[in-house]
Formats: C-alpha cells, structure tokens, sequence
C-alpha cells in the first residue's frame, strides 16, 4: 500500500471566493513518490448540520424543499451552516428552532463527516434530537419555501424517501440515527 501521508502541498492558489463558496483554489501537489499534479482543485464551503428530530409521539419532521444542486423537490432534515463562532451543537439547536420551531430534551452527536473525499469541501455535523416539541411558528428565512411534513419514522426507510431524499448526507443521517448501535446515547 503506498504512503498517502507524504501528500505536499507546494503552492496554492485561491481562484474564487464570494458567498457561501469560501475558496476555490488550485494547489501544485507533489505526491510520496515524486509525481507532481500542478492543477489539484480544492473546494471550501461552510461546515453544516443536520438534526434527525423525534419529536415525544415518534414521529419525525423533514422539510419537503427545492434544493438547486439536484435541480428538484428533495425531503430533508432539519440543518444549515455552521455561523461563525458558533458550535455545531448550537447550530443545531439553532436550525431546529428555525426550521422546524421545535426544541429537544435531548442531543447526541452521530459525528462529523467530511462530505467530498478528494476536494474537501466541508463536514457535515450530525446529530440526532430526541424528545422534540414543537414551541414555536418555523421562522427560517431560508430562500427556498419549504413544507414541514411529519414522517412516520418506520415509514423513513422504504425505498422510495430514500429517493424522495436523495441527497447522501441526509441519508447518511437517516441510517446513522436509526441504527440501533449508532443511535444509541453515548
């Protein structure tokens, strides 16, 4: 097996910022055996976070939303950026009031999961909120108008809101928070 541990960045290039993309750069990387790759892209976006949110009957909120990237309607959990200085877990709990207007008893962490192997990009923060109840109006200020719709969270895992969700974090989430290992408190 070869020795990915000797990966050199040489120089780095930022060609675009602006928005929530925070830089597209170009790195010359030289790799452990001396190959050079003079055009190696590397992407950073806002860290985020996603809440798989039980509410006290069982029942679980997701957003039913158009979202750009795929071009289409996609379920979702409850989630957003990262603010400055502001930490997952509040995060968390601040998008979860937002979105969905809920508060929870509750919180673990699934972990922390970069979501492009080769690019970077960003890490999603996962978590899972038991005990949920609704307290307020959802007040998301989001671009994108969204359905608050309650799911059934046996009805989670058939074939087809796994399509309807389509998106591999919130599906990462989704097995993570219902894996009876996985989701067990820590």
């Amino acid at each position: 097996m070869a020795d990915t541990t000797g990966w050199r960045t040489l120089h780095h290039e930022t060609v675009f910022a602006s928005g929530p993309i925070h830089e597209i750069a170009v790195e010359t990387v030289q790799l452990p055996d001396g190959r050079m790759i003079p055009d190696y892209h590397v992407i950073r976006l806002s860290d985020y976070v996603l809440v798989y949110a039980q509410m006290t009957d069982g029942s679980v909120p997701m957003l039913r939303q158009y979202k750009h990237g795929p071009r289409r309607v996609c379920l979702t959990f409850p989630g957003g950026a990262i603010e400055e200085g502001e930490s997952p877990l509040d995060a968390a709990r601040r998008e979860l009031l937002e979105e969905v207007g809920c508060t929870a008893t509750e919180w673990h962490s699934l972990g922390a999961f970069v979501t492009n192997a080769n690019q970077g990009c960003n890490t999603a923060h996962l978590f899972r909120a038991n005990g949920c109840q609704r307290v307020r109006q959802s007040q998301s200020g989001d671009l994108e108008e969204m359905t608050i719709v309650q799911m059934n969270a046996s009805a989670l895992r058939e074939r087809q809101v796994l399509a309807d969700i389509g998106l591999i974090a919130h599906v990462a989430l989704l097995m993570l928070a219902t894996h009876p290992l996985a989701s067990a408190p820590r």
